[in-house]
């Protein structure tokens, strides 16, 4: 097997030159941070667009409360399109304490079809009124963010945004490496290891779609695709992977990357401060998942390789 991967060092792909990073870029950066460290204070007065109402609120079709139309204390931003169409505009000039019937109709394309482009009312209570007030761009806010000074600051987001750049670059560059150690070395892959490609490739897009509440059927019928024309459109896609997967193996046992246990141990400790996690889920999550820790592990450790020597 040796002679099909002979050349996985070699030195003619050529990684592009990250774009330095400027003034505009950390300045664009930094009114980011901004808005998301913003203070909101009471607000006497009526709400205006921008303001936050904290509200209770319920709905009812033909007057009756219906599932998922309810909440209490919900902070609500008025102009954030959070809600439904209408809903937020009619909140608009309200104080606390004040009861509002807020009378809207969802849209046509609702996924719930008992609700989809009917008329509907929401009771809502106004227990608060808050205003946003953005913080200034100079040395206070620096310290709020546990730095010394506004120029100490500008140097941190600059070293992050270089940092990303080289992240991104890192990962496209080794993208176009694998694709081109694949496509020119002769590895032969077996119809098993095909189809265990294609199923991870499944289950990565239906982990996907679950995260916006839909299965991949249903996801895929909104683009006129049942699950056989998917899978068809994957060969490619699957054939090619699996022929990765076999070179990362080969790489790994080649040059003999291992995950220490000090190692496997500091990726479950940052697992675990990462997910705020128990000791019994961490117990749990690496009696069920350890080889997928090893394996991400080493993965790692063969990017970083070609990486290193691949220019």
């Amino acid at each position: 097997m040796a002679n099909l991967f002979a050349a996985y060092t070699m030195n003619h792909l050529g990684k592009e030159a990250i774009t330095p990073v400027s003034e505009a870029d950390i300045q664009v950066q930094l009114q980011s941070m901004l808005k998301q460290h913003v203070h909101t204070a009471t607000k006497e007065d009526v709400a205006s667009e921008g303001d936050i109402v904290n509200i209770d609120f319920e709905g009812f079709l033909e007057g009756v409360p219906f599932e998922g139309g309810k909440g209490e204390k919900y902070d609500l931003e008025l102009g954030s399109h959070t809600f439904i169409p209408g809903f937020e505009e009619q909140l608009v000039g309200k104080k606390a304490g004040e009861d509002v019937e807020v009378n809207v109709t969802f849209p046509k394309e609702y996924q719930a079809e008992n609700l989809s482009g009917k008329a509907v009312v929401f009771k809502c209570h106004v227990h608060e009124v808050k205003t946003k007030i953005q913080m200034e761009l100079n040395d206070e806010f620096a310290a709020h963010l546990g730095l010394n000074s506004l120029e100490e600051l500008k140097e941190a987001v600059k070293n992050d945004i270089s940092h990303q750049r080289q992240n991104e670059a890192d990962k496209n560059y080794l993208e176009k490496l694998l694709r081109h150690l694949v496509t020119t070395s002769t590895i032969d892959v077996t119809p098993e290891q095909v189809s265990d490609a294609k199923k991870k490739i499944i289950d990565f897009y239906t982990n996907s779609v679950a995260r916006y509440g839909m299965t991949l059927e249903s996801y895929l019928a909104t683009m006129g695709m049942d699950m056989a024309k998917f899978e068809a459109t994957l060969a490619d896609e699957a054939a090619n992977t699996a022929r990765t997967d076999v070179l990362t193996n080969y790489i790994i046992e080649k040059e003999n990357l291992t995950a220490t246990e000090s190692e496997i141990n500091a990726q479950i400790t940052l697992i675990k401060n990462y997910y705020h996690l128990t000791d019994d889920k961490v117990n749990e999550l690496v009696s069920e998942h350890r080889a997928d820790i090893i394996n991400d592990i080493t993965r790692e450790k063969v990017a970083e390789f070609l990486l290193k020597n691949n220019d």
